[in-house]
């Protein structure tokens, strides 16, 4: 079975090898560089106990399509959203030290409130890659995934907690019913998460209505040309505007 037959049975996939560590480093490095202390950062948000999101740019190794168009994320997104999925959003979300469990949860409403079958049968609309910028460890904690809660009622006893080194991620359908452990470790624990979705489908529980994307009109323009669809909602003229309003709305919990 492979990578798309998992995500579409479980909800979510565990890929092996998908970076080097020492790329993950280098991501890690520059979300430091963007936000040193990030507890005190004015773009950050409060999703959680001890739980913060910002909306890093895209500079330096996030503007490497090794990152944001690896073969292998885009061959499952390829696969689950069909071929004209695009970028919703990209952002880190940290737990802090001493961060407590989250509250089981979904990353966005249900589409078809009260209509299981037509939720079932349209299939994924939404897939948020987690890549942990540092290794998971039962200390530093992870994200508890119900398996298969995507199209079913779900079960408290089937999940999975992948404690995975760095240069591993895991990508979650937009359905799957997730809930972040707790932090006991005494260092951070930020992931990143990046957003495919279908064409017609925008993240608006966790984002306002304007782009998710931090990306100076510069960078963008540079885009290789075979991933700028990947980037269509943006504009150079609109990816000028600030993180502040592009992230109008506070998210929901995640992690």
């Amino acid at each position: 079975m492979d990578e798309a037959e998992r995500f579409a049975r479980d909800g979510y996939v565990v890929f092996d090898g998908t970076f080097e560590p020492a790329f993950i480093d280098e991501l890690k490095a520059e979300y430091l560089r963007q936000f040193p202390d990030i507890a005190s950062s004015p773009d950050r948000f409060s999703v959680g106990n001890r739980r913060l999101q910002v909306p890093v740019r895209m500079t330096g190794p996030y503007l490497s399509p090794h990152f944001y168009a690896n073969s292998a994320l885009l061959a499952l997104a390829s696969a689950a959203l069909g071929e004209d999925y695009l970028i919703d959003s990209l952002a880190v979300v940290t737990a802090l030290p001493g961060a407590k469990p989250q509250h089981l949860h979904v990353d966005h409403d249900d589409l078809f409130p009260g209509k299981p079958f037509t939720r079932a049968a349209m299939g994924a609309y939404g897939i948020t890659v987690a890549i942990p910028l540092v290794d998971l460890t039962p200390d530093t904690g992870t994200t508890k995934l119900f398996r298969a809660s995507h199209v079913k009622s779900r079960d408290d006893e089937d999940f999975e907690l992948p404690y995975i080194e760095r240069g591993r991620c895991y990508a979650m359908d937009y359905r799957l019913a997730h809930q972040g452990t707790d932090n006991r470790a005494t260092t951070e624990r930020p992931m990143v998460y990046l957003v495919y979705a279908r064409p017609w489908f925008t993240d608006t529980t966790n984002y306002g209505a304007e782009n998710r994307i931090r990306i100076a009109p510069d960078d963008l323009v540079a885009v290789p040309k075979e991933h700028r669809a990947l980037f269509r909602r943006l504009s150079p003229e609109r990816s000028g505007r600030t993180a502040r309003s592009a992230l109008r709305r506070e998210p929901q919990e995640r992690q």
